[in-house]
């Protein structure tokens, strides 16, 4: 069978080739199963603590900066600064949470983050703070994000059976948004009380209790190695991630929909601080209220998330996530108040979370084990740049267009762009990309084939391939079979052998199309 290790490589282990179908069947997850995965229950719950201490912090930081410099764009370069960085290290991030260990990146991305909290608040307790700091050490907290979230996301799946892991992803994202129900209302209360210090600290504290639990509470199964052989270069790893992203054709569709799903979504997280000061006239406290509706919102989408399952498919509720992510922003602009802006909000959450959660878990589930953290990484940089610079996009048209008319832009326009991004399929059911694909014949093992090298080409119809000498090696070329297995063959088109002296393993490394 073809077996994929860490290398991104692949152990030819015998010769013909058979597909072999695994039956996939809709079955009723009870809704908190994952929790009984000791190691889940403490990834969702430090996952949930670090939410917390990042919502009172971007509540702060995003209401500080409407004192500091109140133009829409100053304001959405928050957000900016927030996303940018995970855009640009997302797949030398990828690479190093798929080589390193998995337990001790945690830690240190963590620590990385809390050393950037804490001088955060030393710098507001100072007195010290203004725009340029606070951008900059917000940049600083985003890099420390950029690194950690590839290692954190990859690690779900390695607490969970494969067939809770939709469930386990609505989990992390309902606590994600109980932190953002309450974080926000928790921030503009610090803000108002007791200042930004407290705030920052907030966050701060937060990390510590990651690192406590990553160090002390967490253990990971060794799952990518599956035969000794040296680790694969860093460099290596970034290509073979970005190919292997770029030739699955269902992880590069949910790209392209996260693409559109995201930039759209970004308006009301850029704007929403100024739209809530400017337009509604209403304090700190009142934004942290309506940022905790919105997670109110997605705590109430993830609990429908069953449910809806059972009612679309997953192309058309993706669809629907996005449809409903941008017209609940219109009547913030038609309309501006407080009630209609609570009501808008709610709805939008839970477009937010349906959509946010079946993206990342249509990428988990169509993702090999050995690259799944690099092509996450690719899906976070895709993620972190819609929001990045959908944010620059909106708040530039805000300062020409003012807040409501940039609102109801957004919400017309993103409303249509869900609507034609429909035509880029997703499947209603994704394949195990790690089962075994293939069996082999005895006609193509190691010893047979040195003996063979003379033949200039040998071609197996059964096999769907093509096995040509090579300057004292073989050539395996994969051609049209009539029943190939999607998983192995959608990302590799050439396959070349590589011979290891007195060894019957021959490893087959991967050349991506063009």
């Amino acid at each position: 069978m073809y077996n994929p290790d860490h290398l991104g490589r692949t152990c030819l282990l015998s010769t013909k080739v058979t597909p072999q179908r695994i039956p996939t069947l809709r079955r009723r997850i009870p809704a908190g199963a994952p929790f009984a995965s000791r190691a889940f229950f403490w990834l969702w719950l430090a996952n949930t603590i670090s939410a917390l201490g990042t919502w009172i912090q971007n509540t702060a930081s995003a209401w500080i900066m409407t004192d500091l410099s109140p133009s829409p764009l100053m304001v959405s370069l928050v957000q900016a600064a927030a996303q940018l960085p995970v855009l640009v290290l997302a797949l030398p991030a990828g690479a190093l949470a798929d080589l390193m260990d998995r337990k001790r990146h945690l830690i240190l991305t963590n620590m990385l983050m809390l050393a950037a909290a804490v001088i955060l608040a030393l710098v507001a307790a100072l007195g010290r703070l203004d725009a340029t700091l606070l951008l900059s050490l917000t940049v600083l907290l985003a890099v420390g994000a950029a690194l950690n979230s590839p290692a954190w996301a990859a690690s779900v799946p390695l607490t969970v059976p494969r067939r809770w892991l939709t469930q386990a992803l609505v989990l992390t994202s309902i606590g994600f948004n109980i932190a953002r129900a309450i974080g926000p209302a928790l921030g503009g209360l610090l803000l108002a009380v007791a200042g930004a210090t407290a705030a920052f600290a907030a966050n701060a504290v937060s990390f510590a209790f990651v690192v406590v639990v990553a160090g002390f509470l967490l253990a990971f199964p060794r799952t990518q190695t599956t035969i000794d052989v040296p680790p694969e270069p860093f460099r290596s790893a970034m290509r073979i991630g970005l190919a292997y992203a770029l030739a699955e054709p269902v992880v590069r569709s949910t790209l392209v929909r996260s693409a559109a799903f995201f930039g759209c979504a970004s308006a009301i997280w850029a704007l929403l601080p100024l739209y809530v000061r400017q337009v509604l006239g209403l304090s700190s406290a009142s934004f942290g209220l309506m940022m905790g509706v919105i997670g109110a919102g997605a705590v109430l989408g993830g609990l429908m998330m069953p449910q809806l399952h059972r009612l679309f498919s997953r192309n058309n509720l993706i669809m629907l996530a996005g449809a409903s992510c941008s017209l609940a922003l219109v009547p913030l602009a038609v309309i501006p108040g407080v009630m209609t802006a609570y009501a808008a909000l709610l709805v939008f959450g839970i477009g937010w979370i349906v959509g946010a959660s079946n993206l990342q878990a249509t990428v988990q589930l169509a993702t090999a084990p050995w690259v799944r953290a690099r092509v996450l990484a690719l899906y976070q940089a895709v993620f972190n740049g819609g929001m990045g610079l959908g944010a620059i996009f909106w708040g530039a048209l805000g300062e020409h267009a003012g807040l409501p008319g940039t609102i109801f832009a957004a919400g017309l326009g993103g409303g249509v762009i869900a609507l034609l991004t429909r035509a880029v399929q997703l499947p209603a059911e994704i394949g195990d990309p790690s089962a075994p694909a293939i069996s082999v014949p005895r006609a193509l093992s190691i010893s047979e084939e040195k003996e063979s090298f003379g033949a200039p080409v040998r071609r197996n119809r059964s096999c769907g391939l093509d096995i040509e000498n090579e300057g004292g090696g073989a050539r395996v070329t994969v051609f049209d079979a009539a029943d190939r297995p999607p998983a192995l063959f959608a990302a590799w088109q050439p396959m070349r052998i590589l011979l290891i002296e007195n060894d019957p393993v021959v490893c087959a490394e991967h050349h991506a199309n063009a």
